[in-house]
């Protein structure tokens, strides 16, 4: 009796079973894994990268018969198929022959057949890249408290990653510039120190950088530290101060020069939105510097021209990095002449004189510290700063071949074409001959 009821029961057991599974099927619910696919997401990942493949990886999907890979190379363009069939027990894709430095996004889905149907499986994308190639570095120059470092630009790098290794030490990382730069000066060495760099390019994906092959530059050991700043001997600044007076307010003629100068804004270039005046083409903040230092002092000179206080009040007050005045302004004309006044004065030009000398000073020392030591190389450079800022001159020794001598440092400019200092071909070759002349 027990045994028939018991087989009885497992009849019956059995039978509800089935009618529920006929009931899921009929609904066109599958009853295996695969019945939460749709539900489940593929992560993919980027877990190696070349400069010729990208390797992804992604979760594996229960129940998945395989999976679609699908690429994009912009953000802005949609995703293609790029594989169709991949095996369900695969979670991994190389991607080979792939451009350098070369940005692409993936994702993956799971898919299934199901009543005769393909249904796939949600995704979440990755941002990848091929890496650049890597990139020869050269350090041009070193003095003991800075080094430069040259190197050759790298199609499609979105930037330049540059680290530092002293004594043999670790490296660390020196400067992230950008993709335009090819000339770095690394101001955080040490005096009598030995120093060779890296500089490699990367593609930015994601908040990724893409690195390209490390390449070791030329090793230098830092001098030991000189206490001056200024080599110059006094005859040297006179030369120099005598050839920028000439290729600014001069007529491009060696010693000549016009203290009286005035130039209103935008003459001598779009972007000069201020006025400029004096022998050494003072220019926005400098022309309020030269006015200040006058009324500092030579007051009673200050207060012969300017009695009134007319321009005085905007050398206190007004924005000279826009500071304008114009000829054929009625108002403007007489603190024109007031300027003009108080800088061709003799207070004035020994004013002039003063700033000249300090600002040849100050650019000096900057080149130096550059790695430039010949005297005329210097002027050189002096010159490029004065015309160009600092930007040109480092501009101009990334492109110096050799060491830093006049004539090296000429042909480079040359060749140049950017801002003034590309555009003045006269100029510098003036420069470069009374370099030759007179400077000792």
């Amino acid at each position: 009796m027990k045994r028939a009821r018991l087989h009885k029961r497992c009849k019956m057991y059995g039978l509800s079973v089935l009618f529920m599974l006929t009931l899921l099927l009929g609904s066109g619910v599958s009853v295996n894994a695969a019945s939460s696919i749709t539900n489940q997401t593929v992560k993919t990942s980027i877990t190696a990268s070349g400069t010729r493949a990208l390797k992804i990886q992604w979760n594996r999907i229960s129940g998945a018969s395989g999976y679609t890979i699908y690429r994009r190379e912009s953000l802005r363009k949609p995703f293609k198929i790029y594989r169709k069939v991949i095996s369900g027990s695969t979670t991994s894709y190389l991607d080979r022959s792939l451009p350098v430095a070369k940005t692409y996004q993936y994702a993956v889905r799971a898919y299934r057949r199901e009543n005769g149907k393909y249904v796939f499986s949600k995704y979440t994308a990755v941002l990848g890249a091929t890496r650049p190639d890597g990139t020869s570095s050269t350090i041009k120059a070193a003095s003991s408290s800075q080094i430069n470092i040259a190197w050759k630009a790298v199609s499609r790098a979105d930037g330049y990653r540059i680290y530092r290794k002293a004594n043999n030490g670790n490296w660390s990382l020196a400067a992230d510039v950008g993709s335009s730069k090819t000339f770095y000066t690394d101001k955080k060495v040490s005096a009598g120190t030995k120093y060779v760099y890296t500089v490699r390019p990367y593609k930015k994906a994601g908040n990724v950088k893409y690195l390209g092959t490390l390449k070791q530059s030329n090793t230098v050991t830092t001098p030991k530290s000189s206490s001056s700043n200024s080599k110059f001997s006094s005859s040297q600044k006179e030369v120099m101060k005598k050839i920028l007076y000439a290729v600014e307010t001069g007529g491009q003629v060696y010693g000549n020069q016009d203290y009286s100068d005035f130039t209103e804004a935008f003459t001598n270039s779009k972007t000069e939105y201020a006025i400029t005046i004096g022998a050494g083409q003072w220019y926005a903040t400098e022309a309020q510097r030269l006015l200040k230092l006058i009324h500092t002092t030579s007051p009673k000179t200050y207060k012969k021209y300017d009695s009134k206080n007319e321009v005085w009040n905007d050398v206190v007050n007004a924005d000279w990095s826009k500071y304008r005045l114009e000829k054929k302004d009625k108002k403007d004309k007489n603190k024109i002449q007031i300027i003009i006044n108080l800088i061709s004065s003799p207070a004035g030009i020994k004013c002039q004189d003063y700033l000249m000398y300090k600002q040849i000073e100050e650019y000096e020392a900057e080149v130096r510290n550059l790695g430039v030591k010949d005297a005329k190389a210097v002027g050189e450079c002096i010159n490029i700063r004065h015309q160009g800022g600092y930007g040109a001159v480092t501009r101009i020794l990334g492109k110096t071949r050799g060491e830093y001598t006049l004539d090296n440092i000429y042909k480079a400019m040359s060749t140049d074409t950017g801002g003034q200092v590309g555009t003045y071909k006269t100029r510098q070759q003036k420069v470069y001959t009374w370099l030759k002349t007179y400077m000792k």
